[in-house]
């Protein structure tokens, strides 16, 4: 409840604040969302010790990639939103689906003008694990680099990898995914 009211005030001061929103610019608000692939969504927890059993799992499966995004720009160049970037698949192990990534702040830079251009993306938050029947999980901490190409106005093609600890019942999770996405940007 209080992420959901964080973000829908910061929302309100970037609408109030970009006058020229959605001009074509970007620089302002800027909301997007992408869907894709993702070759890669891994889970592991090392050897310990659960009651009296010893265990070690690990699993990489691969998934649809998704995300979310809404922020600002500050120049045509640099903007910085927040993020949910995640992958969903079947998990074998658990026998259930799975969703698990990447939640925080992110900063993209683009490296010309908006249409045909290169970008980098770093982010830093917490990473979760969710999956739809089993014991709940905290997050932790997250990171989220990728890169790609803007191959028009508003369209963009990327490949982002996050990774990040989560945990339940004192034990530690540890998480990989890579994603490769096309998305759109409005600004």
């Amino acid at each position: 409840m209080k992420k959901t009211t964080i973000l829908i005030t910061l929302s309100a001061i970037l609408l109030a604040s970009t006058a020229t929103g959605f001009d074509g610019h970007r620089k302002g608000f800027v909301l997007g969302g992408g869907l894709g692939f993702a070759p890669v969504a891994r889970w592991s927890v090392e050897e310990s010790f659960l009651g009296h059993t010893v265990y070690g799992y690990h699993e990489t499966k691969a998934g649809v990639g998704v995300n979310v995004l809404i922020g600002y720009a500050w120049d045509e160049k640099n903007m910085i939103v927040y993020e949910g970037n995640a992958a969903g698949y079947n998990s074998d192990i658990l026998k259930e689906t799975i969703t698990q990534g990447f939640d925080g702040g992110a900063w993209y830079h683009y490296f010309g003008q908006p249409g045909k251009t290169a970008f980098t993306t770093v982010g830093f938050g917490f990473y979760g694990f969710l999956p739809e029947e089993t014991d709940h999980h905290d997050p932790g901490y997250g990171m989220l680099l990728g890169g790609g190409y803007e191959f028009a106005r508003h369209l963009q093609v990327g490949a982002y990898l996050s990774f990040g600890v989560t945990s339940a019942d004192d034990i530690d999770y540890h998480h990989t995914s890579l994603s490769v996405l096309v998305s759109g940007v409005a600004f």
